[in-house]
């Protein structure tokens, strides 16, 4: 799995639907040179779309210069050559520079969207009513004790404590397109009901699922049970764990121990880039995407190093 290559492909917002999902689904399969050589029943069945649409995609993408086919083949017992898993090659340079440019473009828009908002908000007040002259006096030739008073805005206002009350801390994507809230109230709960699950993080694997999956997305009326039996699973996984008694298996040695940890490094990555996703279509700040970014990179690099020390103990 290249992780490099998925963030690049996370971010171009020409991958739509079938596209992005196939592309994802190269990028997890490939090295940091873009090379790799999935079957199309694997394609199909990581990126949840069918064969035929896997197969349709892989030539429009070929046909845009976003990946390049090579065919393999193999012995087969009886000697003769035959067809095996073609080799893609992703073009992880114009990956890259796509991925870098738009970006780029999201930083300028921002940074234009306040300054332009800035001015319209400054331009707004109407001319000659309550504006002061050079002269101290108002042009509108109001006297000052017969103006109306300005009320505080932070009278009306909700205090910050509200605010944050009323701040859904997830969003789960319906089958409509619309977003269903779940706030920290809500957490609290199912935190009591499946104590031996991570709640918080398994919302954050329930968005990232229904984005991967929009024709399983569900309804306003059934994301309420599909919630209930997404933690009822975690919670029977967790019981498991917890009831396990430690002697009773085997210590793994030091080899299948650093195995395990990247395997859970990558299954954090996969997290955050899921996180990273959502913050872009959803709109989030650049300071929010920067740092799902910097977590990746942070959890990249532990899984170098691990992944080195797993070839420094090769035939150990």
């Amino acid at each position: 799995m290249s992780v490099k290559v998925m963030s690049y492909v996370w971010d171009i917002p020409l991958f739509k639907g079938s596209d992005k999902l196939v592309m994802l689904c190269l990028a997890d399969h490939s090295d940091d040179e873009g090379i790799c050589w999935p079957s199309i029943d694997t394609i199909a069945r990581k990126s949840g779309v069918s064969p035929t649409t896997v197969k349709s995609t892989l030539k429009k993408l070929e046909q845009g210069g976003w990946l390049f086919k090579k065919n393999r083949f193999k012995k087969a017992e009886t000697g003769r050559l035959v067809r095996s898993n073609n080799q893609y090659q992703l073009p992880v340079l114009l990956l890259k520079k796509t991925a870098d440019e738009q970006t780029d473009f999201e930083q300028t828009n921002f940074v234009h969207s306040k300054f332009e908002r800035s001015n319209l908000e400054q331009t707004k007040q109407p001319e000659g009513v309550g504006q002061i002259s050079t002269g101290g006096r108002s042009e509108s030739g109001y006297k000052p004790s017969i103006d109306p008073p300005i009320e505080d805005p932070s009278l009306n206002a909700p205090s910050k404590l509200d605010a944050d009350e009323q701040q859904p801390v997830f969003e789960l994507i319906l089958n409509d397109k619309s977003m269903y809230p779940i706030h920290q109230d809500d957490l609290t709960v199912l935190s009591e009901l499946y104590p031996a699950v991570d709640v918080h993080q398994q919302f954050r694997n329930m968005i990232g699922w229904l984005i991967a999956n929009p024709q399983r997305r569900k309804t306003k009326s059934g994301i309420r049970k599909f919630i209930n039996a997404w933690l009822a699973r975690e919670q029977d996984k967790g019981f498991v764990a917890v009831s396990a008694p430690p002697a009773a298996k085997p210590k793994p040695d030091e080899r299948t121990q650093l195995k395990n940890k990247i395997r859970d490094l990558e299954l954090e990555i996969n997290n955050e880039n899921q996180a990273m996703l959502r913050a872009i279509d959803w709109n989030a700040t650049q300071e929010a995407i920067e740092s799902c970014k910097r977590r990746i990179e942070n959890l990249t690099r532990q899984r170098q190093e691990l992944v080195e020390q797993l070839g420094g103990k090769h035939g150990k």
